[in-house]
């Protein structure tokens, strides 16, 4: 059984911001690896800097840590929600 994904949008200063849903099964497997690789937040901001400055940005002043997982890069926040920042596909 899949796990139901919801859709919000979150605006933030003058861009929005698509955030999916992340199952609790994602969630424990990117908390497992956050606690085990180095922090990749830094990178996130480098990658996101020329085709999404804002982004980047909010990156850098919102989350606490980021991780990678299967194709995605996720950011956790101060509350330990993570989030689906960039995807490659």
């Amino acid at each position: 059984m899949k796990p139901e994904i919801k859709q919000i949008k979150v605006k933030q200063g003058n861009f929005s911001v698509d955030n999916n849903a992340i199952p609790e099964s994602l969630k424990k497997t990117l908390d497992n690896i956050a606690a085990k690789a180095a922090d990749r937040k830094e990178e996130v901001v480098n990658v996101l800097s020329n085709e999404q400055p804002a982004k980047s940005r909010m990156v850098e002043d919102s989350y606490i840590q980021c991780t990678w997982w299967e194709g995605c890069y996720y950011c956790q926040d101060e509350d330990k929600n993570w989030h689906r920042v960039k995807c490659f596909t």
